[in-house]
């Protein structure tokens, strides 16, 4: 072997023993060990809406109202969904008690509602909207 060839062989050959003994390792993973950054903490909170009838009402509006927005950006939609199942709930026996006729339209919207949200149409989002100022006047005369 010529001696230029040697100086080359010698470096690759050991860089070759070093990677193929790496590759043999075993790593562990201690699980005890791992922690979670507070960073990573998600804090949570709790929606309690109450109030009469009206302001529930007012309440959902803004939300529906809102909801457009965060399904186009993508996010908090889900949250907004949250909270105006909450709402309904709370407002519904009311309209079922005060203005029978109304329910099936409130639940159309809620359904509407909740298909903007499943499948990301801000549109639908907007039509739940205009329908619910519709109900909520109806409601209310």
């Amino acid at each position: 072997m010529r001696p230029i060839a040697r100086r080359l062989a010698t470096p690759l050959l050991a860089s070759l023993v070093v990677v193929t003994s790496a590759a043999c390792s075993t790593t562990t993973i201690n699980s005890a060990a791992t922690t979670v950054p507070a960073d990573d903490v998600v804090p949570t909170t709790v929606f309690a809406p109450s109030g009469t009838t009206a302001e529930l009402l007012a309440q959902l509006s803004g939300e529906t109202g809102r909801l457009s927005a965060l399904v186009v950006d993508g996010d908090g939609q889900e949250d907004a969904l949250v909270r105006i199942e909450a709402l309904w709930a709370l407002i519904r026996p009311a309209i079922d008690t005060e203005r029978p006729e109304l329910i099936s339209g409130f639940d159309t919207v809620i359904d509407l509602i909740r298909r903007s949200v499943e499948r990301r149409r801000p549109a639908d989002a907007d039509k739940a909207a205009k329908n619910l100022t519709v109900l909520i006047a109806a409601y209310g005369s």
